[in-house]
């Protein structure tokens, strides 16, 4: 096994670390309702994701790192602390922020599932890999209507 592919698998699980904290969180404390029961439903398909990329990586002998998982958690929780020009109560700001992080967030997890397509390996299961990217291209097209729809938050005071 290359440490390249290693490498490259355990930076996208720590990714997804960060990201499933981050769905979680959106989930629970964005300020419209509606986005939080999407993302919700978007957060359990995520963690489906992370058990799929766990699933690859154990077929190809590759453990994730923890000391990349780690830090990619505890830097998602410091991006909590971001005031976004508010101190006592959440900003609306962050409700626009934090959607685009999860957009480009899938938007890498998307790259990745189609990058590992073109890998010349029979231990990746390709039509896993091909319904995985499809998934996260909807994901992502869900999350930016999502965000779109957060565009007259810029305007709030």
């Amino acid at each position: 096994m290359s440490s390249v592919i290693s490498t490259y698998l355990q930076d996208h699980h720590a990714g997804s670390a960060a990201g499933v904290d981050a769905f979680r969180r959106v989930a629970e404390f964005h300020g419209d309702e509606r986005v939080r029961e999407e993302v919700g439903r978007l957060a359990a398909e995520v963690e489906a994701d992370q058990t799929a990329l766990e699933e690859m990586m154990a077929a190809l002998g590759v453990k994730p790192a923890p000391l990349k998982d780690l830090p990619a958690r505890a830097a998602e929780k410091v991006a909590r602390l971001k005031p976004n020009e508010r101190f006592n109560r959440r900003s609306p700001l962050s409700d626009v922020e934090e959607l685009e992080a999860l957009v480009a967030a899938v938007h890498a997890k998307g790259l990745g599932w189609r990058l590992l397509l073109e890998v010349p390996d029979d231990r990746l299961d390709s039509d896993m890999l091909r319904d995985l990217h499809a998934r996260a291209l909807e994901q992502e097209r869900t999350l930016e209507q999502l965000r779109l729809g957060q565009a007259g938050k810029l305007t709030q005071s």
